[in-house]
């Protein structure tokens, strides 16, 4: 009988929140877009650095930002400073192999 082989994970060991990208895909160079919108206008864009997120926050707009590349860790751990976000939210952002989910 064939033994099976399990694939172990990085995260094992670490505590709850801990910042570990796990999955496949990789962008070469990370790629930010910004969908800003309320009732009247619609903005859309990409931005070089993360720190150019850091307006939108005290917007009163709905604001979207996509990061494709979450592979670079500093870029999520520096939105979710900014905006707040729970560590294991941002653990979950960087966990690609899980289904996607929403969380009200």
């Amino acid at each position: 009988m064939a033994k099976l082989t399990k694939k172990r994970s990085k995260k094992i060991g670490l505590p709850p929140g801990a910042l570990i990208h796990i999955g496949e895909g990789k962008a070469a160079v990370p790629r930010i877009t910004i969908i800003d919108y309320d009732e009247i206008r619609f903005e859309e864009k990409e931005v070089r650095s993360v720190e150019e997120c850091f307006p939108f926050r005290d917007k009163p707009t709905v604001t979207w930002i996509n990061v494709d590349g979450v592979h670079q860790i500093e870029i999520i751990e520096k939105l979710g400073h900014c905006f707040g976000l729970h560590p294991l939210v941002m653990e979950d952002i960087l966990n690609t192999d899980q289904r996607p989910k929403m969380e009200i």
